[in-house]
């Protein structure tokens, strides 16, 4: 019987192989297999487990009236058409439809398998089928009386998740009252509305605009219930998503790691570039390393920064990362239309390359998705999968050892771990090029032993040898934690019980010191004195709570393991923080 790490390791093995066979033939294996996973999944977790989820309701109004003019046979193939389009958008994002309720659909984000980033999955989702309605109003216009709208209700929290049903049969869904206001939200919501609650909210502030109205009394809830419409995506995000706002510190450890890269910038300053490789676990402080980097080298070097970033939801996404920093180099933003790259792209290419635009812009326009004219689009007509990569890769090889010659230049990529591999495939043909011009690549990821990323990692070493400097973070010391609690709060503003119960539960990350403060604010168990200069305690704290920024962090990275594995972590997680294996083994023999 195929297992769950099989099917894993068949999608990893398609995704590698798309340049030589071809996108059509990889997505219509890859949706096969991950309908396979999401099913197997399904089964493992019907036992039901407590979970943090966003959960979705979206409506679909205008069925009612297009049934007064067509024949039913005609409204459902409709409805069916359209379910098939947003439901696309939802497996997208990784969502899971839990089920459609007449013209809803319920769908759920962080369960059966949850992300770190459910809530701004579920935004996003949200926003995009309702693009996704637009289009398909505007294609059966002809054949829809009146345009359909849709209406969400989006809301996070803890749920009950797993099999709900009789003994004979059970269907995997959630029940709590997470999932009752989320429905709620979605009644209050009117045409073209996105409402969500006031912990999704908290959770995506910073990556999206909302609109706070007024607190409204929902059936089931003593007091008012803060809503919130939102509006769009931010184009540059704005606040903090880690790290508490107003409270900073310097960097607290890595001075030896920040010595050894500045020491790597300075030779690429001087016309030796390299390769780094910053590695470590979700909150170890490899992005701050990187800034307080960049910040050195902007004082001391005249460097060129570019960046680029992988992401979660969009690792099927070919040459995504690459893509994001080619538009960095050209100076653009994420806002930036497809003519105004267009534009760019063509005064850039026909400066750098005079007598040879023809043979490096078409290729570059196919990467960063651009519509081609008829005498561009000739060059790469009959090229497909292993010969277009080949023309893509060396004319971003031409292009990047162009803009060398004009200054030194740094290219940054953040969350490499997600990165598809076509992105993937273009670094690994830009690491020799390091050793020909000024050129450093900084690769920032986490160890995903089980994901391409640790197989280009390997591959890196291999080609460059001792050019490619690896460096993997480990957690912060005890007194390292100190420090860092101290530089943000103040050496004695804790009780002392209180400040090992939080370096305790922090185990050497920075980013869980920062969000078990972030949640005593939010909670107002820590708040600023009178004088405003000092924090100050307005209760004890005998435990502290896992915050939701880092619950769904956690449950990521345990939603990976096998259902052995983590039913075993289940198992121990209830035993207690710190026991014997004899204990473990006779508690797991008895189950």
């Amino acid at each position: 019987m195929i297992n769950r790490q099989q099917i894993e390791q068949a999608i990893i093995t398609l995704e590698a192989e798309r340049p030589r066979l071809g996108g059509v033939i990889v997505e219509t294996s890859l949706v096969a297999l991950r309908q396979q996973l999401v099913s197997l999944k399904q089964q493992e977790a019907l036992h039901g487990e407590r979970k943090q989820v966003t959960v979705m309701f979206a409506d679909i109004s205008g069925f009612t009236a297009m049934s007064e003019k067509l024949d039913p046979e005609e409204v459902r193939n409709m409805i069916n058409r359209c379910f098939e389009r947003l439901g696309a958008v939802i497996d997208r994002y990784e969502g899971h439809i839990d089920k459609f309720i007449g013209d809803e659909i319920m769908a759920l984000f962080g369960a059966p398998v949850a992300h770190e980033n459910d809530p701004e999955r579920a935004l996003r989702a949200a926003l995009d089928m309702a693009a996704t309605l637009e289009a398909f109003n505007a294609e059966y216009a002809a054949q829809i009386p009146k345009p359909l709208s849709l209406h969400f209700g989006i809301n996070s929290g803890l749920v009950i998740a797993g099999g709900i049903g009789t003994s004979q049969r059970q269907d995997y869904s959630v029940m709590g009252d997470t999932v009752n206001l989320a429905s709620r939200l979605e009644g209050l919501s009117e045409a073209g509305e996105i409402l969500v609650g006031e912990d999704t909210y908290r959770l995506t502030a910073p990556l999206f605009e909302f609109e706070a109205l007024e607190p409204v009394k929902v059936k089931g809830k003593e007091r008012p219930v803060q809503v919130y419409r939102l509006l769009r995506a931010k184009v540059v995000p704005g606040g903090q998503i880690r790290g508490v706002e107003g409270l900073s510190s310097p960097l607290v450890g890595r001075t030896q790691e920040l010595a050894e890269l500045n020491e790597i910038l300075t030779k690429v300053h001087t016309g030796q570039g390299g390769v780094i490789s910053i590695i470590g676990e979700a909150g170890l402080g490899k992005t701050r390393l990187v800034s307080e980097l960049q910040q050195i080298g902007h004082l001391k070097h005249e460097t060129k920064w570019v960046e680029g970033r992988a992401l979660s939801h969009a690792e099927s996404a070919s040459y995504l990362a690459v893509r994001d920093a080619l538009r960095s180099l050209l100076g653009l933003g994420l806002e930036a239309s497809s003519s105004e790259v267009d534009i760019a792209l063509q005064s850039e290419i026909a400066q750098l390359f005079p007598d040879r635009s023809a043979e490096i812009y078409p290729y570059l326009a196919v990467l960063l998705e651009i519509p081609l004219d008829e005498k561009a689009a000739q060059r790469v007509k009959y090229l497909e999968g292993e010969a277009l990569r080949q023309r893509i890769l060396q004319a971003t090889q031409n292009y990047i050892k162009a803009k060398t010659k004009q200054t030194p230049l740094v290219l940054m990529w953040e969350d490499l771990h997600w990165a598809d591999p076509s992105s993937l495939g273009v670094l690994e043909g830009l690491l020799p090029l390091t050793q020909q011009c000024r050129l450093l690549l900084l690769l920032v990821y986490r160890p995903r032993r089980d994901s391409h990323i640790w197989a280009f990692h390997q591959k890196a070493s291999q080609i460059m040898g001792d050019a490619h400097l690896s460096i993997q973070l480990p957690p912060l010391t005890f007194e390292e934690c100190t420090q860092l609690l101290n530089n943000l709060l103040g050496a004695n503003t804790l009780p002392e019980k209180t400040r090992r119960l939080i370096l305790n539960k922090a185990e050497g990350n920075p980013f869980f010191v920062e969000e078990v403060i972030r949640s005593l604010l939010d909670r107002r168990i820590l708040t600023r004195a009178d004088n405003g200069q000092r924090w100050a305690m307005t209760a004890g704290l005998e435990d502290i709570t896992i915050p939701d920024t880092l619950q769904g962090v956690i449950m990521a990275r345990i939603d990976q393991l096998s259902p052995e594995a983590k039913r075993l972590l289940q198992v121990a997680s209830v035993i207690g923080r710190t026991f014997s294996y004899e204990v473990l083994a006779q508690v797991m023999s008895e189950k």
